[in-house]
């Protein structure tokens, strides 16, 4: 037979009645879906206009992001099997509507009937159907023992269940009518497609020897129960998790892009102080105060649990659950509440250590964080803290420091260094070397590293005020301000261009959040200056036997993609051993987001839980942060772990290139 005369039979006898019924459900599932969209857009509060001023704005970000999170999918396939395993699936149906739409369009628009799948493009079709309905079964296959095995710690449902074992038979009975199909044209028609839909050839072989009429008759029954399937599952999606198929594709491509490490600045005080005008809305107080971005970003949560797993305040049997936290306003979009305390408490909100793990897992791009740091700064602008984090704020307010130390103690590093005066480098000191005896050796080994590499750098003394890193994440938008003015007016004083400093938070805080303040800052983490002076050749170090594990602080590496610096500094001084949890993965050591600086109810605390892991790769643990350094250290203490020596980077240098 000619290939061009080639074309397929999609249908057999199936009455004209049947499939009017067909038409009739799918227009009506196809008018509430428009209805499903109009309410999507109610609750989001935008409007048509709204969105389309909005898509041509910013056009070029949303193809962008639409590609890669959305076609790509490059949040997911980090992890490796349930990547594939998502892929697999979300292919595998986008195949698949492909070729149903296909075969609508062939058999059912009378004008184009039969002119589309015929000749050489129908053995490619055939492939391709059969291809997409192949990764489909194996997706949804992957994803039914993912959850039975139980090895990872999934949130599962009864939801879940219902909508693997559905899609799994929409694909099996598409494929048992594609084995009917190919028996009845192999004996009726007399051309073979055996050879491209290579899948419906194996499925045709299990009817041998059924009467041609029996399995046309089976086909009709089956292709009507298929149908009704799949109208069912399509109606069922609206109100399942697998709205995300359409949600979250569309909210990854519509997000705006955010500086990881920089919180949002919702009023320039210098500007209020000028103009005398205080009215400004600050944090989230109810449902009806989130923007439609933050909207959307709530109803596009899949709750697959990713969040939760990564969170260790949920490790720890803290309150919170950013999964919950997501869910729970996914839930009470449109609604009116007040968000503490009606849908979360205190507990829950002080939880969070700000360590982004969630940010990082999340395969929608979905912030939880940002939110617990809005309903944070409403609690403080409503005075709503303990004694903690008072005397904490207080200590900020009349001692520029959280320990509330005189500011003249700063003044040992002058003596210890020197005045800065126009040196290319600003060694930012910070509050915990000024105040805290353990981070003070961390300062004085930086001082002797660079001292023995002559670099050229000052310190401010007195003149230093906290950073404000910890106020600002406390909820204290104010106090934080208040803090920049000070420093900002001591940088352009002293003419500052570079800074360096050794705690992540600072690094962030000014490399991040200062750039809304004053321009032209270079910011660096002590760790890159001494990489830098080992490459150069400036310091000369005999690398050791000792094995090495090395913590990643969240500030560092997660939040500002600092990885390498740190191991190559490790690399040179012995071996390492990386920690099972590490780099982007790396596990908080639970002093961040202000909590260093309070207590939070737990079962198990943060750092017992990441020195256990460590305690299993050596002793000689390796930090580059110095509540990292404190709190770990703390934790090898109190667990027992007397033979872990933690050390911050620079200390394994200073211990190498002698006095």
């Amino acid at each position: 037979m000619d290939p061009l005369a080639l074309y397929r039979h999609n249908l057999y006898d199936i009455p004209s009645w049947e499939l009017y019924i067909h038409y009739t459900i799918l227009v009506v599932i196809i008018a509430i879906y428009l209805w499903w969209v109009y309410k999507i857009f109610k609750k989001t509060d935008l409007s048509i206009n709204k969105a389309w001023n909005y898509f041509i704005a910013n056009w070029k970000n949303i193809i962008k992001n639409l590609f890669l999170y959305g076609v790509f999918q490059r949040k997911i396939v980090k992890d490796k099997y349930a990547g594939l395993m998502h892929i697999l699936i979300s292919y595998g149906i986008l195949i698949l509507t492909i070729s149903t739409t296909l075969v609508f369009l062939d058999n059912d628009i009378p004008p184009i009937k039969n002119t589309i799948l015929i000749g050489p493009f129908l053995y490619v079709f055939e492939a391709f159907s059969d291809t997409g309905g192949l990764m489909l079964v194996t997706g949804l296959l992957m994803a039914l023992y993912r959850r039975a095995r139980k090895k990872i710690k999934l949130h599962t449902v009864w939801d879940d269940y219902i909508i693997i074992l559905s899609l799994l038979t929409i694909a099996v009975e598409g494929f048992v009518l594609e084995g009917l199909t190919t028996y009845i044209e192999n004996n009726t028609i007399g051309y073979y497609l055996n050879e491209y839909r290579y899948f419906g050839n194996i499925m045709a072989k299990l009817f041998t020897g059924v009467n041609i009429n029996a399995a046309i008759t089976a086909y009709q029954i089956l292709w009507g129960i298929h149908f009704t399937t799949v109208f069912i599952i399509l109606g069922y999606a609206l109100i399942s998790k697998l709205s995300h198929v359409m949600l979250s594709p569309l909210y990854t491509s519509i997000r705006k892009e955010k500086v990881r490490g920089e919180m949002p600045t919702p009023f320039k005080l210098e500007d209020l102080l000028q103009s005398g005008n205080y009215e400004f809305k600050l944090g989230i107080e109810k449902m009806n105060d989130l923007k439609s971005l933050q909207r959307f970003e709530a109803l596009a949560c899949t709750d697959c649990g990713r969040c939760e797993r990564a969170c260790p305040a949920t490790a720890s049997g803290r309150e919170l659950s950013p999964r919950v936290l997501m869910q729970t306003l996914k839930s009470n979009i449109g609604g009116e509440k007040t968000l503490v305390p009606d849908l979360f408490s205190e507990e829950f909100l002080w939880s969070c250590t700000t360590c982004q793990a969630c940010v990082e897992e999340c395969p929608v791009t979905i912030d939880p964080q940002s939110y617990i740091l809005e309903m944070r700064r409403d609690l403080v602008l409503k005075s709503k803290i303990d004694k903690q984090k008072v005397q904490f704020l207080d200590n900020l307010t009349y001692a520029k420091n959280p320990l509330g130390n005189a500011p003249s103690e700063r003044n040992i590093w002058v003596e210890k260094s020197k005045k800065y005066e126009n040196e290319e480098y600003l060694l930012w000191m910070g509050c915990m070397a000024s105040s805290d005896p353990r981070t003070k050796s961390v300062a004085e080994s930086v001082i002797k590293v660079f001292k023995k590499a002559n670099v050229s750098f000052g310190v401010l003394g007195e003149e230093e005020s906290c950073c404000g890193e910890s106020a600002r994440r406390l909820g204290e938008e104010g106090r934080f301000q208040e803090l920049v003015m000070q420093n900002v007016t001591v940088f352009k004083n002293h003419n500052v261009k570079k800074i360096v400093t050794f705690c992540p938070h600072g690094y962030n805080t000014f490399k991040n959040e200062y750039s809304k303040f004053i321009d032209g800052l270079e910011v660096y983490h002590h760790s890159q200056i001494i990489e830098k002076l080992l490459e150069d050749g400036k310091l000369e170090i005999q690398k050791g036997s000792t094995v090495y594990t090395y913590h990643d602080p969240c500030y560092l590496g997660r939040i500002n993609g600092e990885y390498d610096a740190p191991r190559f500094i490790i690399q040179k001084a012995g071996d390492l051993e990386e920690m099972d949890r590490s780099k982007s993965k790396s596990f908080c050591c639970g002093g961040g987001g202000a909590n260093y600086w309070y207590k939070v109810s737990e079962k198990e605390p943060i750092s017992h839980i990441r020195i256990e892991e460590a305690s299993g790769k050596s002793n000689n643990l390796v930090v580059a942060c110095p509540f990292c350094l404190n709190m770990l250290e703390d934790a090898a203490r109190t667990t027992g772990k007397e033979k872990m020596i933690v050390k911050d980077i620079s200390e394994i240098i200073a211990d190498k290139i002698g006095s």
